[in-house]
């Protein structure tokens, strides 16, 4: 019996130090909180026109992704082994078509030595409006978080009914103009 325990705990062991020695690990070092300078901090982004009106998204929820050391354990992942990654974001948006749908995001990709900014602002059953633009820099790889500059205009990605065709992101403000061209008028933030 001690002789089957013993080859028990053998064949328990050995295959768990192979397994941990193919272990890989990466230090991620994250997105600085600098970088949320670009990002609506606030409860609720409000806008308006030259003709008076106002166009409110509200901030509902909010989601950071922090992943500081990731690895690539043979046993995760289905056991796949894939190489370590690093991948965080920032999302703000509203939770539901009250009238309007919207999502802001920050990501940063140390893997691909990426940072992205995408914005989608949808009216149910009226227009779809998706932007996005991406550096091949990262604030680490840069050693400055302002990848993006001061000021950010973004053009629209093609969809279907858009409305808004342009945007402007500023350093510090976030959001802060978008081009309809429905209304033929620029919504402009208001605090």
């Amino acid at each position: 019996m001690k002789k089957f325990v013993f080859a028990l705990t053998v064949l328990a062991i050995v295959p768990s130090l192979f397994l941990s020695s193919c272990k890989k690990t990466i230090d991620c070092p994250g997105l600085p909180e600098q970088m949320e300078g670009y990002f609506p901090s606030v409860s609720e982004l409000k806008f308006s026109n030259g003709l008076g009106d106002t166009l409110v998204l509200p901030v509902q929820e909010y989601e950071r992704d922090v992943p500081r050391t990731l690895s690539n354990n043979p046993l995760s992942v289905g056991g796949t082994g894939m190489k370590p990654f690093c991948y965080e974001r920032l999302k703000a948006s509203s939770s539901m078509y009250i009238p309007v749908y919207w999502f802001f995001e920050l990501g940063v990709s140390e893997d691909e030595k990426t940072t992205t900014i995408s914005l989608s602002i949808t009216e149910e059953f009226v227009s779809n409006n998706y932007f996005e633009t991406q550096v091949s820099e990262t604030p680490s790889s840069l050693g400055d978080y302002k990848v993006f500059g001061d000021t950010l205009n973004i053009v629209s990605i093609p969809v279907s009914n858009p409305k808004f065709t342009e945007a402007q992101i500023v350093y510090g403000q976030g959001l802060v103009k978008l081009h309809d061209v429905v209304n033929n008028c620029d919504w402009t933030r208001v605090w």
